[in-house]
């Protein structure tokens, strides 16, 4: 296949997996702009995730991520941190696809998700190990839709950057 590949790298994983923190370094080294989906959802409504999945429910967050998907694929270069969830929407994945990007999975032993995601706050769908194991489970398939697999484990958000960076995608 020798169609252009556009200068979009989408960052995907689990809750956890280090897609905001890598993400920001893949982009520092190669010059290009970072986003973080959820953050990005986070500015336009003014308020939290976790607000937005208590106070109006999952699917209309899912619309506004569909919607910022739209617009941030629209920048070129980026790095850009998916959601967690953002790749097992098929409206999302069809349009990740159709950009013309690339998508990495930050592939995380399970339990080392866990681990890190028990004292933070912000994450609506965390609500006990056994619901975490189940949702990952869930998410799997399809994480490994993903143009590229980066094993996560044991490794700091820096080496992390580094293999994503050897990829050499583009």
């Amino acid at each position: 296949m020798s169609r252009h590949r556009r200068r979009l790298l989408y960052l995907t994983g689990f809750m956890g997996s280090g897609k905001s923190t890598v993400g920001a370094l893949v982009a520092g080294r190669l010059h290009w702009p970072f986003i973080d989906l959820d953050a990005t959802i986070e500015a336009g409504q003014g308020v939290t995730i976790r607000d937005i999945f208590e106070n109006a429910g999952e699917a209309f967050f899912r619309e506004l991520e569909r919607a910022a998907l739209v617009e941030i694929s629209k920048t070129e270069p980026a790095v850009i941190a998916l959601g967690g969830g953002t790749m097992a929407q098929p409206m999302n994945l069809d349009l990740i696809r159709e950009a013309g990007g690339a998508t990495v999975w930050l592939d995380s032993p399970v339990e080392e998700l866990r681990r890190r995601c028990e004292g933070m706050h912000n994450r609506p769908l965390f609500r006990d190990a056994a619901s975490f194991h189940r949702l990952y489970q869930e998410r799997l398939p399809y994480y490994r839709l993903a143009d590229y697999r980066v094993a996560t484990a044991g490794l700091s958000p820096e080496e992390v950057a580094e293999r994503v960076l050897e990829l050499k995608i583009f």
